[in-house]
């Protein structure tokens, strides 16, 4: 709200208190915020709080994910809430708060920014790909490749085939390309990008066809910097828009208030519920004009747009309602309504562990504006860090400290069995540069499960003149399928033959001996997977022969004079 509008004397202030009080379409008495935290990790005897929350992103109102930075009992990772509870999903592809975002690409299938697998280390520099159940691309580049991936700290998709992830502004290698960075997932490959402009990418939201981003004031979130890889602005543009595969500036400007530069705004959020475009933030805590205090005083900022241009929210809120250090650090827009629901930060304590968090209800259509404290009583939680809505009356708010409130009016929600959230994910593929989705599964070459190798132990002889033979067996190969491990060879002679396996030296499987003529022969040896053999070898008994070691291919025949 701008300050030449906060002046209105005390009888605005008290008409304002009775609009709030009246205006039935900003909260259904029915439903309310209540504390809803995921049952206690296994061991603790109490719910314990989750750690900075990451991004907390809905399919529906019975399918939702929450990114985690985690803490000494919580492994950082992703939770999903089945319309009963909240539980773990991966102990993969996280990162911290500040970086880890989530964008929905299709019901079981989603992105995350991320830290990158060991021994890599870093936030927000690598992608994962999630589909059915399982991470089917991880991707990621060395800081020394000719195209590295920047940090980014944004992510939204309009569907499987087309995603867009942001960050920070930079140069790459070879200097020809700067300004804000970003990458597209068009459903086969990503393709990097740069610019136009060098502000930070706070938010990517797809809305009416097209993606915008709200940006920073600065080229890094809350770093006071005065050079920026820009393209100059007489007014800086804290908003994109897609055109033609390009971002470029949307028209709209905060309104001028006294005291606050031109770049002393930023926007720090975004969301829609498809009618809606709902962009919020405050003073900005990034670029040159951020002052020692470490953000610009001004109150929190709103602009929404529909069908026509952006417009700034002119917020019908009591004198008092917000300090100028308060900004909203997240929106989630209320489905088929022109409210949403915004968190409420104090900068200096936006990442405060038990303060009161505070979320705002805003009306797009009245201005005005209705905020609640959580818990409405006792110790606080947590400052309000993140918030969506999935339904009208079924709303989330994370706290900083990893504390979950839901806004429900107490009807239970179906069950989501959907199989590809039942496991807890633990794996992620090796990054590379370059992979794709297969339709079937690749073929195994980790010989994880391939059987030990055949070895022929060495041919006992007498210190006595014999005769060289040629080896009794050549081409050997062996074939597993299931848990039956089959050998084929060439048999030279006639003789009798079995496999013989072991496991440390003890014999834990042995085929049946037969007499076999010299050809193409194979054996077949049933294995157990808590006995699997670590060494395989022949018994071998050509006719005539003696035997030294039933366990050993044995090539001596009687001496020839």
């Amino acid at each position: 709200m701008n300050s030449s509008k906060r002046t209105r004397g005390l009888a605005v202030a008290l008409a304002t208190v009775v609009s709030c009080a009246a205006a039935p379409s900003l909260a259904a008495a029915s439903s309310s915020w209540r504390l809803a935290q995921p049952p206690p990790p296994q061991g603790a005897p109490f719910k314990t709080a989750l750690g900075p929350p990451g991004d907390l992103q809905f399919w529906a109102a019975n399918r939702g994910l929450l990114g985690v930075e985690g803490n000494s009992l919580i492994a950082r990772g992703i939770y999903y809430f089945n319309g009963e509870q909240w539980r773990p999903l991966a102990v993969v592809c996280g990162g911290s708060a500040d970086t880890m975002r989530i964008a929905w690409a299709g019901p079981d299938e989603f992105w995350t920014v991320s830290a990158p697998s060991s021994p890599r280390i870093g936030d927000g520099i690598s992608l994962c790909h999630f589909k059915g159940g399982e991470v089917v691309g991880s991707y990621g580049t060395l800081p020394q490749s000719a195209d590295p991936y920047q940090p980014m700290n944004a992510a939204a998709c309009s569907g499987p085939n087309d995603c867009w992830f942001g960050g920070g502004a930079s140069r790459d290698p070879s200097g020809t390309r700067a300004g804000a960075f970003r990458i597209h997932w068009n459903g086969t490959a990503l393709t990097t990008s740069y610019g136009p402009q060098g502000r930070a990418i706070s938010d990517l939201e797809p809305f009416a066809g097209t993606f915008y981003e709200s940006l920073y004031a600065g080229s890094r979130r809350e770093t006071p910097d005065a050079a920026v890889n820009r393209t100059p602005e007489p007014t800086p543009l804290l908003l994109h828009s897609l055109a033609a595969g390009l971002f470029a500036g949307d028209p709209f400007v905060p309104a001028a208030e006294p005291g606050v530069p031109s770049d002393g705004s930023e926007l720090l959020a975004l969301d829609a519920n498809g009618e809606r475009l709902w962009a919020v933030g405050g003073g900005a805590a990034s670029g040159p004009a951020v002052p020692s205090g470490g953000v610009v005083a001004r109150q929190p900022l709103v602009a929404t747009k529909s069908s026509g241009p952006f417009v700034e929210l002119e917020m019908s809120a009591p004198v008092g309602t917000f300090s100028d250090s308060d900004r909203f650090a997240d929106v989630a827009a209320v489905p088929a309504s022109a409210t949403a629901w915004a968190a409420v930060q104090s900068f200096a304590e936006r990442r405060s562990n038990n303060a009161r968090a505070k979320v705002a209800l805003l009306n797009a259509e009245t201005g005005a504006v209705s905020v609640e404290r959580l818990p409405a009583s006792g110790s606080g939680r947590g400052s309000a860090t993140r918030v969506a809505c999935p339904s009208a009356e079924q709303c989330w708010l994370a706290t900083w400290a990893g504390w979950l409130f839901q806004y429900s009016d107490g009807n239970a929600l179906p069950l989501d069995n959907d199989p590809a959230f039942e496991r807890l994910i633990s794996f992620r593929p090796n990054e590379s540069a370059a992979q794709f989705v297969p339709d079937t599964p690749p073929v195994d070459d980790s010989l994880l499960l391939a059987p030990p190798p055949v070895e022929v132990e060495p041919v006992a002889v007498t210190p006595t003149k014999v005769v060289k033979l040629k080896p009794l067996l050549k081409g050997v190969r062996s074939k597993l399928r299931g848990m039956t491990l089959r050998i084929s060879f060439t048999l030279v002679r006639k003789a009798k033959v079995s496999l013989v396996a072991r496991r440390k030296g003890k014999v834990v499987a042995r085929s049946k001996a037969k007499l076999m003529m010299p050809g193409k022969r194979s054996v077949s040896l049933r294995l157990k997977r808590k006995q699997w053999p670590t060494k395989l070898a022949f018994a071998a008994v050509e006719p005539g022969q003696k035997v030294d070691d039933d366990d050993a291919i044995v090539t001596r025949r009687p001496n020839r004079r």
